[in-house]
């Protein structure tokens, strides 16, 4: 990997771990006013409509590569709507700063299913920087550890949703699709809100659509929030930062998304920030020098 492509990778990485992070309270503030599932479709379908704009502005090709529409499907059903169900669903029994620590428990899964299907080597250095990721992930969450077990519909939705996302990350990778990031992105959003509507059609739509009263002001920012800068920036970034890295690499550098998660539900919703956390915020910044730091001689190679 040349050393421009591991400068973006690391600037996309930065930037998805901040505005990911802070979007987790924001969903929080969302789902607790909207139904899951129309909170799920306007998003998937804003961020769509948002990247093929983008998309149509760049003069990039949307067509679908021949023979490529059925991968593309699943890929979308594995990053997108496991992910978006199971995250919306669980928000309602899990804290936001917590569901991100089980949901951001990705890297471990990618990592296992990286070596197994894409035959990425799992070195020492990249044992080393999992285990202190893990580390840091078991001491942010172990305040809330009790809680967890006793809400077990809430623990098992946001590892739906972990190991969802690694499936479909390695799958992306593998896939190797001819296609910007962009569209790839845009496609796969798009794909994966059809079961969304479907649900929408069965769970919500004989109930409400909308609350009868409206959205509160804080609930139309974490709308608002949600519904843009995660859904277009991130998941483009996301994508772009899988095609220029590593998908193991990639992933372990989203370990700093739960560390922004717990401090931004911290401070916006009032949720527990304890000394721990502190110990766990070094655990997985030494994860994350491990993972995206490499020495030169390896760099090179």
């Amino acid at each position: 990997m040349n050393r421009a492509l591991s400068r973006e990778g690391f600037r996309l990485l930065l930037t998805l771990a901040i505005f990911w992070g802070v979007n987790w309270p924001a969903m929080k503030f969302s789902v607790l006013e909207l139904p899951p599932w129309v909170f799920r479709v306007l998003c998937v379908y804003i961020g769509a409509a948002g990247l093929f704009a983008i998309a149509g502005r760049l003069r990039l090709d949307c067509r679908i590569p021949p023979g490529r529409m059925g991968q593309l499907a699943l890929a979308g059903f594995l990053n997108v709507t496991i992910w978006h169900v199971s995250t919306a669903y669980g928000l309602q029994y899990v804290e936001a700063g917590r569901a991100a620590l089980i949901a951001f428990t990705m890297p471990m899964w990618v990592s296992l299913f990286g070596a197994l299907f894409l035959g990425e080597v799992f070195d020492r250095r990249r044992a080393l920087a999992l285990a202190f990721g893990g580390a840091g992930l078991m001491l942010l969450a172990w305040p809330a550890f009790a809680g967890l077990i006793d809400r077990p519909i809430g623990l098992a939705l946001m590892l739906a949703a972990a190991t969802g996302w690694a499936a479909g990350t390695v799958y992306t990778k593998r896939a190797n699709f001819p296609m910007p990031a962009v569209t790839l992105t845009a496609w796969q959003l798009a794909f994966g809100g059809l079961p969304l509507i479907a649900g929408l059609i069965w769970f919500d739509l004989p109930v409400k659509l909308w609350p009868a009263d409206g959205l509160t002001l804080q609930g139309w920012l974490g709308f608002g929030y949600a519904a843009t800068v995660p859904m277009i920036y991130c998941h483009w970034a996301w994508f772009r930062a899988l095609e220029i890295l590593p998908a193991s690499i990639a992933s372990l550098g989203l370990l700093a998304v739960p560390v922004v998660g717990v401090a931004s539900s911290a401070w916006l919703t009032g949720e527990r920030f304890a000394a721990l956390d502190y110990a766990a915020m070094v655990a997985i910044m030494a994860a994350l020098f491990l993972a995206l730091v490499r020495p030169k001689s390896i760099a090179a190679g």
